[in-house]
């Protein structure tokens, strides 16, 4: 049986740190996140940067991921479980959409894959600080511009974890990123993943999703 660990929440809560973090301390585990596929699949059909989102979709993506999956003993992938998809014209009250499709879930408890899903908590305020931080020493965009726009995002990440997280044959785990170390998270999450693996007689029931309706 394989293992995926999705870790997720607002932008700038600590999700790549944490995640590399974690994959140093857990054995045989590689970091892929769903959304490099695009960019995967893209170079083997060799298109270019401006075809990518036109010529590859997100069936073509989720179908990749799963085959990631399967080929590897645990994969941890840092992930916006929420996100909108066209912010050229700064509205921030865009409709968030979620990224992990219900047919991926569907296909990856199919297959015998444990899903684990992590959401990192972090106040919209303490976001957009960071977020600002990290622009001001040019190692990222601007994603997310207000308090206002953090608030929406927030909500917006929590709901979709919450949705994942309700489904019986899916793990959850939510920790405090705003008041914790990165190594005090994984110890944290190190501690919630060993006493899962030590667990016995936890059989497990393959929930169907159900799309949703038009």
């Amino acid at each position: 049986m394989g293992r995926v660990i999705f870790i997720g929440g607002p932008t700038a809560c600590g999700k790549s740190t944490f995640t590399k973090e974690l994959n140093k301390s857990i054995t045989n585990s590689i970091c892929y996140r769903r959304f490099q596929g695009f960019y995967d699949i893209a170079r083997l059909k060799n298109l270019s940067s401006s075809e990518i989102f036109k010529q590859v979709s997100s069936e073509e993506v989720d179908n990749w991921f799963l085959e990631i999956c399967e080929q590897n003993e645990i994969v941890i992938s840092d992930v916006h479980y929420a996100v909108q998809l066209n912010r050229d014209n700064d509205d921030i009250y865009q409709e968030y959409v979620p990224t992990i499709s219900k047919s991926l879930i569907n296909m990856m408890l199919s297959n015998n894959i444990e899903i684990i899903v992590v959401y990192l908590s972090c106040s919209p305020t303490e976001c957009l600080k960071r977020a600002v931080k990290r622009y001001e020493q040019n190692e990222k965009d601007l994603r997310t511009k207000s308090l206002e726009d953090a608030k929406l995002e927030n909500l917006a990440e929590e709901k979709e974890w919450r949705e994942l997280a309700h489904i019986d044959s899916i793990y959850s785990l939510n920790l405090d990123s705003e008041q914790n170390l990165p190594e005090e998270l994984v110890q944290q999450f190190l501690e919630y993943y060993n006493n899962l693996n030590n667990s016995k007689g936890k059989a497990k029931v393959l929930q169907k999703v159900s799309e949703p309706k038009n």
